[in-house]
């Protein structure tokens, strides 16, 4: 986007550019200061950001390890600094000007109010939660059975399969009665929205107007029980763009909600254009929490990323490490590069550890993205709303398999007991996730970073022995050989 372009935009230096890599050093700076001034400023002398972004975005997680108060405020800090510098670029009086992103909704009116189409289901409402798995639909047994080897496997964590056999057995969860879900990227392979409204669930989708998932959804109406609604302009035409839309989207939620809403971000962009998603989401999230619209909020966390584990998943791994015979071939590599590659997957010590998967290929305009809704899980959560938070498990998705080496690790991913999942049972098994935390409502948590790691599933790289920057480079390697 030009500097000039109107909606949400990164904010402009002393030369009039827009910088996405400023903009996050800037930000992760602003959130390490409240814990480690020195860390703070150590952020601002990286040169080269994409290569040095990963130790910075770590220390922000092992901050609040032991400190409740250092997690609260590193989210708090950081959604302060990323929101008092992005901005809504928006015609006041013939010419453009800049508001922040904390400012945008209040002092922008929505031009008009979107129209609302709704389709509505036709089939009859699920009356079991069913996931589907390698051709097969499992339910009842068959899927208590796959839930056990998955965490026998530590593909899954043991609260995960718990969360999925408790709404087994209340199958009257999946329509989510009494609520509704706005879901942010209707089209997003990861989404839980076919599966809700196959559930019989209400569902206001949101997705661009050139987006094709519009006549996708309506082909589908025979096989959902639920009703989807969804943005119209004046001519009758589906979408609304988060970026340039955001105080008409505002206003559609507001008078569209059949129910009180949680608003889901399930969208994804590459490059810069997924943070400026991310800061439109979060002020969108802040306006509806604010006057009751919404009351609950959910997210997907990436597992290729910096979490807090508890202590037995360090134990697993450890014990994992441990088992491995002196002529293990791996073992005999991490000796002789000095654990460059295959270095052990926690330090060595007991209690909850930090487990990092962050990989370079990723790079950090996605890491931002995704710490963004993080941040505001975490914030949400303290201030007393219902959060729904996950770790998905590594999933063969379009935007994988688009880069070729996140591809080929994902191939190889297996030799080190890591589960590559297809997107139909990532967004079933999620979406059941969703459910559950809807339905429970509030986990009784001790420390933030619990509510996080509550009913992961990594795909295995929690538990599995070694840092996964350290492992999956001879995943890719093997993948480039399988292909």
């Amino acid at each position: 986007m030009t500097p000039n372009s109107s909606g949400v935009q990164f904010p402009t230096d002393s030369a009039g550019n827009r910088s996405s890599g400023r903009l996050a050093k800037q930000v992760v700076a602003d959130a390490l200061a409240t814990v480690d001034p020195a860390a703070g400023d150590r952020v601002h002398k990286i040169k080269d950001w994409r290569k040095g972004y990963i130790q910075p975005f770590t220390e922000l997680v092992s901050a609040g390890v032991a400190d409740a108060a250092a997690w609260d405020g590193v989210a708090r800090a950081a959604l302060d600094s990323l929101q008092s510098r992005m901005v809504g670029v928006h015609e006041v009086d013939g010419r453009m000007v800049e508001t922040p992103m904390t400012d945008y909704l209040a002092v922008v009116p929505s031009r008009s109010t979107p129209g609302t189409e709704t389709v509505h289901g036709t089939a009859a409402p699920a009356t079991e939660l069913s996931i589907p798995y390698r051709g097969e639909e499992l339910s009842g047994a068959m899927l208590r059975a796959r839930l056990d080897r998955w965490v026998d496997a530590g593909v899954i964590e043991p609260s995960c399969a718990d969360a999925l056999r408790l709404v087994q057995d209340n199958p009257e969860w999946l329509s989510l009665p009494g609520r509704a879900m706005l879901v942010l990227g209707l089209g997003s392979e990861m989404g839980p929205a076919a599966r809700l409204l196959r559930w019989g669930a209400d569902v206001l989708g949101v997705d661009l107007p050139s987006s094709p998932v519009w006549d996708r959804f309506r082909q589908q109406a025979a096989g959902f029980a639920g009703r989807l609604h969804f943005p119209t302009d004046a001519d009758g035409r589906p979408g609304i763009d988060l970026l340039t839309q955001l105080p008409e989207l505002a206003a559609w939620a507001r008078a569209a909600a059949p129910a009180p809403l949680t608003v889901g971000s399930y969208f994804y962009a590459d490059g810069g254009t997924h943070v400026q998603l991310s800061s439109a989401a979060d002020a969108l999230v802040v306006d509806l929490l604010k006057d009751g619209t919404a009351d609950a909020l959910a997210y997907l966390a990436t597992p290729m990323d910096t979490f807090v584990v508890p202590a037995d998943v360090r134990r697993a791994s450890d014990a994992a490490l441990a088992a491995r015979k002196a002529t293990d071939v791996k073992r005999i590599v991490g000796a002789l590069t000095g654990q460059k590659v295959f270095h052990r997957n926690y330090e060595k010590g007991h209690g909850p550890a930090v487990h990092d998967a962050l990989v370079p290929q990723q790079g950090p305009n996605y890491t931002l993205a995704k710490r963004v809704q993080r941040w505001r899980a975490t914030t949400a959560f303290a201030d007393g709303h219902t959060v729904s938070v996950n770790v998905a498990p590594a999933t063969d998705t379009r935007s994988v398999t688009k880069n070729k080496i996140l591809a080929a690790t994902y191939k190889g991913a297996h030799a080190f007991g890591i589960e590559i999942f297809e997107p139909a049972t990532s967004s079933a098994l999620l979406a059941a996730l969703l459910v559950h935390d809807l339905n429970v409502g509030r986990p009784d948590v001790g420390v933030q970073w619990e509510h996080e790691s509550h009913g992961a599933a990594s795909g295995g790289l929690w538990r599995q022995p070694y840092l996964p920057r350290t492992a999956l480079p001879v995943a890719a390697l093997l993948g480039t050989v399988k292909r």
